[in-house]
């Protein structure tokens, strides 16, 4: 299923879904947020980014690596592309929503229509500075939220880009197209998705916390640097900048050489289930290149085609003993190397 475009019936706006049959149907657009992307999650990656620097771009690549059977001359449903160390992020405005625009049962209600925010929130005034309050409404969903969601509400009323990121889902859809224009922050994200390649194909986008890269309205007077927006543990798996200085350089660079892979290559023996052969070698080279030279983890498993396959078989490695193995053998291996180096140059 895939939310194809936005039409007027009868004068009301409609979300146009594309079926798995190929035939089409219309729903509610408060309720398009409960839409699930038929896509794995197995791919997952954290980043720091500028949503000044993304791309708006159709959604045909997507749809076509997603086998969805579309009329795609009448999607209109955005899509954003993004490159992060390496990798091609494609990300469908549908997400972008839901990231941006919670609780979502609640703030969906007022996306669709002229001055959504202001018939959603109010303004409270404190001394210097600017919150905000839900409005009393009979029709709406009454959901508890959160301090970190009323953050994010704080965030949209007093800041004129994410007040027009608001602003333009309604302006979008009344022109038939779902999609919206993307407010002036560098975000902390996390997605999960599908890898193709060198391309992920993101199912699911969380926004962790921003930084509007905006001044604040003048009568919004003082407001955060940065708005934490969940309750995230930021980059809780591994430390990015991990070093070890007891690894050497050898002959080859980081990477192993072939005489140290064949004293090596014992360890990773043919087994269902287990990365052996010139795959684990690849990972090897690129965990020493890692933390031999400190670059992050990102650049390292965006250089092998992944999103988290190198740090997460550098944690298998350590659980199950196998890297403190292949570290004694290289520091004995490439000092005895360097030593025999030295003393031929003495020579």
């Amino acid at each position: 299923m895939w939310l194809q475009s936005v039409q007027r019936v009868s004068g009301k706006l409609m979300a146009e879904l594309r079926l798995d049959s190929g035939k089409t149907a219309l729903t509610e657009l408060d309720s398009i947020w409960e839409l699930e992307l038929p896509l794995s999650t197995r791919s997952k990656l954290f980043a720091v980014t500028r949503l000044a620097e993304w791309e708006t771009i159709d959604a045909t690549e997507y749809l076509a690596e997603m086998g969805i059977a579309t009329d795609l001359p009448g999607n209109r449903h955005q899509a954003f592309s993004i490159n992060h160390n390496g990798l091609r992020l494609i990300i469908p405005a549908i997400l972008m929503l839901k990231a941006l625009f919670k609780p979502n049962a609640t703030v969906f209600q007022y996306l669709f229509r002229p001055s959504g925010l202001d018939c959603l929130l109010a303004p409270v005034p404190n001394p210097g500075s600017m919150s905000v309050a839900l409005l009393p409404t009979r029709i709406r969903q009454h959901m508890p939220i959160a301090e970190r969601g009323l953050a994010r509400l704080q965030w949209l009323y007093c800041f004129p880009t994410a007040r027009k990121a608001f602003d333009s889902v309604y302006t979008n859809a009344a022109r038939g197209v779902f999609g919206l224009v993307l407010p002036n922050i560098e975000a902390r994200i996390s997605v999960r998705g599908e890898l193709r390649g060198r391309t992920l194909l993101v199912s699911t986008l969380t926004i962790n916390s921003c930084r509007p890269l905006d001044a604040p309205f003048a009568w919004a007077g003082m407001q955060p640097q940065e708005f934490a927006l969940t309750s995230y543990r930021r980059f809780a798996q591994l430390n990015p900048v991990l070093k070890n200085p007891d690894l050497v350089e050898g002959a080859a660079g980081w990477g192993l050489s072939d005489d140290e892979w064949f004293q090596l290559e014992h360890l990773f023996p043919p087994r269902a289930g287990r990365i052996t052969g010139d795959r684990a070698r690849l990972l090897i080279d690129a965990i020493l290149l890692k933390l031999g030279t400190g670059v992050g983890w990102g650049p390292v498993n965006a250089q092998c085609g992944t999103t988290a396959a190198v740090s997460s078989y550098y944690q298998a490695c350590r659980r199950s003993g196998t890297w403190e193995i292949i570290q004694a053998t290289l520091r004995e291996t490439r000092s005895r190397t360097a030593s025999s180096n030295s003393t031929a140059s003495h020579d």
